[in-house]
């Protein structure tokens, strides 16, 4: 830890309340640098406690479920997946953690990213810029939830907010975190509610809504999901957005997503594949956080507006991984090429199958559960971006199937080379996509070739025997695959990488399921390959 953060020199005022419009008090913390003059402030809107400094109760119960913290480099004065604000007021900001409506000791009733949390967290930001201890500039900072408030009330266009810092955050409740493409989620959010949101909840006011009970009543897209989804082309403050590739079921996607979306003129990407917190409060990443925020809330002219826009981080293991710098995202120099998948050997080739074949699995059970299609690599290819997987698919019982996709890496003696996963779970896979296949219907103007859009309004039903063409969604990774080393593209019909607590019970797959391939049935795997590629 740095030697800075051993010396306490920060004021603490607790239970500050700010009223909200209809009078609801929000209840803070404030935590000030021992100075006379008013420095800029960052914020955090929490669910979890502003209190609960370090969660100490919330992380123990993560650790049962198998999640891996690493190293935490932070005071005990920071809140679960909050900016610490011992680094920060020694820095000269000031950071401001406040319960959201109704949870813990805010007034009000509790929601999960609603339209009043939105305006109630534009109402302390204004209030906040109004102290005698602030200069007026106002930022926000946080991980996960912490940062997906940030989309919602950057895209009110708060006067005072002057620059974001999404580190992880979905932006699309339905697609990415209630629902994998259509499957519902079944291990982590029902736990989250029950023991995060339920039991955090401000018992002297009912709650605004049972999201749990929602979730599940709404598993096509509606009014619904469309309130809790932020307006991403609003947002036009400098942002820098964290994205994780190993955070597959999660936050990948949405963070992916939103720096794509958003209107900023000045807005940086900053990729990695280790685990989330311990990055977020590592050495790498609160260095280009201050910096950030030096240039854009103390207005310092340290030339961060030059800093190349991604900083990408290409994994070849769970330990090794190479570094550098790119002008945008998508990476410069990213090639679209088909890999076709062969039944016939199961393989995985440039060039399309002129047989047809098929390749039958039964998904729910323990043996001969997949499909397996590799491709060998001659010299180094990296591959990073999305990838869509097309598949022709039928299944010989049933009216729908639940499709799940891994992409993995094999070294040259054909052991798997496993990266770090959700939650910090050691043993996960290159890239993840999903599809229950009865929610394959397409939106033609938000799809691209390489990223398919799924509507969720509509379920198409698949009759037994008939066979159907999906694409499947996989989410965005990047991946050095050495000479000698295998692509092994799995289709199967549950989870198949352990990555807890997220899991998928509510399964609707019967029969055995048969992948076609040749002829008429191009299945295929779209990968951005990168040149001067190490061509495959």
């Amino acid at each position: 830890m740095e030697s800075l953060l051993k010396i306490p020199r920060m004021r603490i005022d607790d239970d500050v309340p700010v009223a909200m419009s209809d009078g609801v008090r929000l209840m803070t913390t404030l935590f000030r640098p021992e100075t006379t003059g008013p420095v800029p402030a960052i914020v955090s809107v929490t669910p979890y406690g502003k209190d609960r400094r370090p969660d100490r109760i919330g992380m123990l119960t993560m650790r049962l479920a198998g999640v891996r913290f690493g190293t935490l480099d932070c005071s005990r004065d920071t809140g679960f997946e909050a900016p610490d604000p011992l680094f920060w007021t020694n820095a000269g900001y000031a950071v401001v953690l406040a319960d959201v409506r109704g949870m813990h000791r805010s007034e009000g009733q509790a929601g999960v990213l609603t339209d009043t949390d939105a305006q109630d967290y534009a109402s302390l930001i204004e209030w906040i810029a109004q102290q005698d201890w602030c200069t007026g500039a106002v930022g926000l900072c946080g991980v996960s939830y912490l940062a997906m408030s940030q989309w919602r009330v950057a895209a009110l266009r708060p006067p005072h907010l002057k620059a974001i810092v999404p580190w992880e955050g979905v932006s699309d409740l339905l697609r990415e975190f209630a629902y994998q493409d259509g499957i519902p989620e079944t291990g982590f959010i029902p736990k989250w509610w029950k023991f995060r949101m339920q039991r955090g909840h401000n018992k002297r006011f009912p709650m605004a809504e049972d999201f749990l009970a929602e979730a599940n009543r709404h598993p096509v897209d509606g009014p619904y999901w469309a309130a809790k989804r932020p307006a991403l082309e609003n947002i036009d403050v400098p942002a820098l957005v964290c994205a994780n590739w190993s955070d597959h079921g999660l936050h990948t996607r949405g963070s992916i997503e939103g720096f794509r979306q958003i209107a900023s003129e000045h807005k940086w990407l900053f990729t990695h594949g280790r685990r989330k917190w311990e990055t977020f409060y590592g050495p790498e990443a609160r260095t280009v956080q201050r910096a950030f925020f030096d240039r854009f809330l103390k207005d310092e002219a340290n030339g961060f507006e030059r800093t190349p826009r991604v900083r990408l981080e290409v994994r070849r293991s769970r330990e090794r991984y190479d570094v550098r710098f790119e002008p945008q995202w998508p990476i410069p120099g990213v090639t679209y090429l088909p890999l076709y998948l062969d039944a016939r050997n199961g393989t995985l080739s440039p060039e399309p199958p002129a047989q047809a074949a098929r390749a039958t699995y039964a998904p729910r059970a323990k043996k001969d559960d997949r499909a397996r299609f590799t491709l060998e690599f001659v010299r180094d290819t990296e591959i990073t971006g999305e990838m869509s997987l097309t598949l022709w698919i039928s299944t010989s019982a049933g009216n729908d199937l639940d499709l799940f996709v891994l992409v993995r890496k094999f070294d040259a003696r054909g052991q798997e080379v496993h990266f770090l996963g959700y939650c910090g779970f050691n043993d996960d896979v290159v890239a993840k996509g999903w599809l229950r296949a009865s929610h394959r219907e397409l939106d033609p103007a938000r799809s691209r070739p390489s990223r398919p859009w799924h509507t969720h309004a509509a379920v198409q039903p698949v009759e037994p025997g008939a066979v159907v063409p999906v694409q499947i969604e996989i989410w965005p990774s990047s991946t050095l695959f050495e000479a000698g080393t295998r692509l092994q593209l799995d289709v199967l019909g549950h989870d198949g990488a352990r990555y807890p607590p997220m899991r998928h019970g509510r399964l609707v797959n019967q029969g055995t399921h048969t992948v076609h391939t040749g002829g008429v049935h191009d299945s295929h795997l779209l990968v951005p390959f990168v040149k001067p590629a190490r061509d495959a």
